[in-house]
């Protein structure tokens, strides 16, 4: 995927147009869960982090507060610009923000000891180029985090999940199974420490304002998920709460090591 890629453009397109709305949603911002990926990671006060498409910079940020140096990487100008705005007021000063393409890099083999990326594979076309990059910019001591949703192992919920997605938002390539993301580090290299998983919770309408479809399409998309909830075609657990719907995403954080470190 090249910088003038039409993917690429339509990304920045669309997290241009969103990113206000993308800023405000509680998975974005939430502290907790920040911290949390943060640790897993096992970040160190004398290391070096990438974070791979890091959007507003909201993980880069954690890391930053944690480690001696920071980097977040993203192929949108406008998220950059909201991150350093951010990182500021906040008095960062070991955190640096740089446009990017997530295949290619460009800094030197080894140069991390924590290479992070955060609900963002879902959006590659080429998840295991991206995967292969993240890889070789980690020590053979360092660590690949990897946090995003799972689809289904069934392959019709999975179809059904990634058509809703694609809808709120068309840059949505499609969110893999748990065994597709274990192949793809089988053949980077790359062996799992630990995957811990968790439910992330949405209100059907505040979930679509992130993507902001057009009005047939957030029809299309209720109807969809209306359809998910007696009999659940989704995987995502569709349901009726206090007469909205909500459904939920299964997210995972990737804790990895290169195989030959072990």
């Amino acid at each position: 995927m090249s910088d003038s890629d039409p993917h690429l453009d339509a990304i920045r397109q669309q997290f241009t147009k969103q990113a206000d709305a993308y800023v405000r949603m509680r998975q974005t911002t939430d502290e907790r869960g920040l911290q949390g990926l943060v640790g897993l990671s096992g970040v160190q006060p004398q290391h070096r982090v990438l974070d791979v498409a890091c959007g507003p910079g909201f993980l880069t940020m954690t890391f930053a507060a944690r480690c001696a140096e920071a980097i977040g990487v993203d192929a949108t100008p406008h998220f950059l610009e909201l991150a350093r705005a951010e990182a500021a007021a906040r008095s960062l000063h070991n955190i640096e923000f740089r446009l990017g393409n997530a295949e290619q890099l460009g800094f030197p083999d080894e140069s991390f000891d924590v290479v992070a990326c955060r609900a963002a594979f879902h959006h590659f076309p080429n998840p295991d180029k991206v995967l292969q990059e993240m890889k070789r910019l980690a020590r053979r001591s360092g660590r690949v985090v990897l946090a995003d949703m799972l689809a289904s192992e069934d392959p019709a919920q999975a179809a059904y999940h990634n058509r809703v997605e694609r809808l709120c938002d068309p840059t949505h390539v499609r969110a893999l199974a748990a065994s597709e993301f274990e192949a793809l580090f089988a053949a980077a290299g790359l062996e799992v420490i630990f995957a811990p998983t968790v439910p992330l919770d949405y209100d059907l309408d505040e979930w679509m304002d992130h993507g902001g479809p057009s009005a047939a399409a957030a029809r299309e998309i209720q109807q969809l998920m209306e359809d998910s909830v007696e009999v659940d075609r989704s995987g995502l657990r569709v349901r009726r709460e206090q007469g909205r719907l909500r459904f939920s995403h299964t997210g995972v954080v990737f804790v990895l090591q290169p195989a030959d470190a072990l």
